[in-house]
């Protein structure tokens, strides 16, 4: 009975490691498994159709994912580095897929542009991007999709904090009404293009001190007439120039606005010009659009009554 009892215990033992092995083989599969789902579903291989989702991918961290940006891709400088891929109206679609990514993150308004990129299968992540807190959204939608949900979650509330400091800044004088033109016919006041509602512009607009005139039209960047300039007579105008616009540039707009001398933002010498690559971009560096806005607002030294 003792040797039986002993030769059962030894195949209990061998039966014992053999499920131990068994065991360590289901753990390890198991394992293999999962680093194939993370290498699958995090992107390695990322291309920003648009300059603001490149910015948040370098302020969470994840460059070293991103292949291939747009020629309008500038800040910061290290992205100019980085392949090009065209605009986000001309894409070089040969360019893009050579590129081989695994994610390309384009705005919801893509156009066409977005059903080429589709029909040829390639992994598409659109996203709006109009007003602040869209910026906001972004970081967590970047970050989730690209593995940086911490890295984007720290980067986000800076960039709140920073948007809250803005929105709680007290002014001792009556907001300023604004006119905000982002573009027109060069050498004359047509077609011009102004700052409507639902932006991020419009939004610091109000935040740095001012009221946009046209934050009751319908559209986010509307046409503006000289009539409706007439009609609304806002107390400043501010112009955005084009990045390599030179001193004689802004000369020339100053005849050009001085066509329309009975507006009151220009009889009383409250038209300024900005000029910068990164002021027309929903993403971090909006705050140097908010600083150059804060600052023309305190030129203008009207105060309330």
């Amino acid at each position: 009975m003792k040797g039986l009892y002993t030769t059962g215990t030894g195949f209990q033992q061998v039966g014992a490691r053999m499920k131990f092995r068994r065991l360590i083989w289901v753990v390890l599969l198991f394992i293999l498994g999962l680093t194939r789902v993370f290498s699958q579903t995090i992107p390695h291989r990322v291309i920003s159709l648009s300059p603001n989702f490149t910015e948040i991918v370098y302020d969470i961290g994840a460059q070293d994912q991103l292949v291939g940006v747009t020629n309008y891709c500038k800040f910061p400088p290290e992205a100019t580095k980085k392949e090009k891929v065209g605009g986000w109206v001309n894409p070089n679609i040969e360019k893009i897929v050579s590129l081989k990514p695994d994610l390309i993150l384009v705005p919801s308004f893509f156009g066409k542009n977005y059903d080429r990129l589709q029909k040829l299968d390639l992994p598409i992540l659109a996203m709006k991007c109009y007003t602040t807190q869209d910026v906001l959204a972004l970081y967590d939608l970047i970050g989730e999709k690209m593995g940086r949900e911490s890295a984007a979650k720290k980067a986000k509330d800076r960039l709140e904090k920073r948007l809250g400091r803005l929105k709680g800044h007290k002014s001792d004088r009556k907001p300023l009404s604004v006119l905000f033109i982002v573009n027109h016919v060069p050498g004359a006041l047509q077609q011009l293009y102004a700052v409507g509602s639902n932006n991020f512009i419009n939004e610091l607009i109000q935040w740095t001190g001012g009221v946009n005139v046209l934050e009751d039209s319908k559209l986010t960047y509307p046409i503006v007439s000289k009539e409706e300039m007439v009609s609304r007579d806002p107390d400043v105008i501010i112009t955005v120039l084009p990045p390599e616009s030179k001193k004689e540039d802004e000369k020339n707009e100053q005849k050009i606005w001085s066509q329309m001398s009975t507006l009151k933002a220009v009889r009383e010498g409250h038209l300024y010009f900005f000029q910068g690559d990164d002021l027309m971009i929903p993403g971090p560096t909006m705050l140097h659009l908010a600083q150059l806005l804060s600052d023309a607002f305190e030129k203008t030294g009207m105060t309330q009554p």
